[in-house]
This record gives C-alpha cells, sequence and structure tokens, in this order.
C-alpha cells in the first residue's frame, strides 16, 4: 500500500513539473507573446540616475488589429513637470531612439503631473522609427519585433531631468 501511494505521489510530482516546465518554456517564448512589462526606475536610465521616481508600463499587442494598448503609471518623481513619456528601441544600458510616444508628443495626450496613470492605444501611424536603427516611420511589425527581442524601453522625461528620469525594459 505504501509503495502504491508512493508511486502515486512521485507520479503526480513528476506531472507537475513536466507541466510546469512546459508553462515556464511557453512564458519565456518572447516570439509569440503579446503581453509586456516593465518597471521604471532612474537606476535604470543611461546613465543611472538617483530619483524617487517609479514607474510601471504593461503594453498588450493586437498583432491582427495592429495596434499595442498600454498602461503607463509614475510617481514620486523628482520633477514637478513631465515633459513626455515614449518607447525607445535600445537594449539594457543603451540609449536608443524613440520609436513611439505614450504622452506628450505626436498624438499622444500630455502628461498628466505625477502621481498619474496615462492610457492609450498605439496604431502604425503613431510609430516614428527609429529610422537610423532601421524602423521606419510606420513599421509596427518591427516595432512588435523589437518588443519581443527584448530591445525596447519605456522611459518618462521630467523638467529635472529632460534625458530622462525613470526607465524600464520591456519584458
Amino acid at each position: 500500500m505504501r509503495a502504491r501511494a508512493f508511486l502515486f505521489v512521485a507520479a503526480i510530482g513528476a506531472l507537475a513539473f513536466t507541466v510546469g516546465s512546459s508553462v515556464a518554456t511557453a512564458q519565456n517564448d518572447r516570439s509569440q507573446r503579446t503581453r509586456f512589462m516593465a518597471h521604471l526606475s532612474g537606476f535604470n536610465e543611461v546613465p543611472s540616475r538617483f530619483s524617487g521616481g517609479s514607474g510601471s508600463f504593461v503594453a498588450q499587442i493586437d498583432e491582427t488589429a495592429q495596434t499595442i494598448a498600454y498602461r503607463l503609471s509614475y510617481a514620486n518623481l523628482d520633477g514637478t513637470t513631465v515633459l513626455f513619456s515614449h518607447v525607445h528601441v535600445g537594449q539594457v544600458g543603451v540609449s536608443g531612439g524613440v520609436s513611439f510616444f505614450l504622452c506628450g508628443g505626436g498624438t499622444a495626450p500630455a502628461c498628466p503631473p505625477a502621481p498619474a496613470t496615462v492610457t492609450g492605444t498605439v496604431m502604425a501611424t503613431d510609430v516614428l522609427g527609429p529610422t537610423t536603427q532601421g524602423i521606419a516611420a510606420g513599421e509596427f511589425d518591427k516595432v512588435v519585433a523589437a518588443i519581443r527581442a527584448g530591445v525596447t524601453y519605456a522611459n518618462v522625461h521630467t523638467d529635472v531631468a529632460p534625458a530622462g528620469e525613470i526607465r524600464g525594459q520591456l519584458r
């Protein structure tokens, strides 16, 4: 009886491990993912910057509709005026060109003072590039590929840090 109970528990454990491994593999396969997040901090800026600010960014890609729905939140910024926020193409530790605005430019709404949450939808017409990095204006599919490759980041620019106060890599 104990041997059967042990085998049963071992079988359940093995099944749980297999299912868990499959789920982890699927979640780590960025090539088909549609949801991405970032935690924004001054320490992620290039160069790193001490800031009391923090933020979060969530993006949901809909390839059929060619849209990216997003939610950006930020708080406790050192700057009193939020100039703009956007998504750049650039790997960790590298500054890259602007791909699309989240607030404060393009067709995006003005950035409200912190603390704030901004929501919106990016369409192909909102994609600016960056042309110097091989993405032409309107090339939605290339922006999605860059997001899935892990080489995009969101940041928030303020009057105190016009080059960027907080930043987070999309994961």
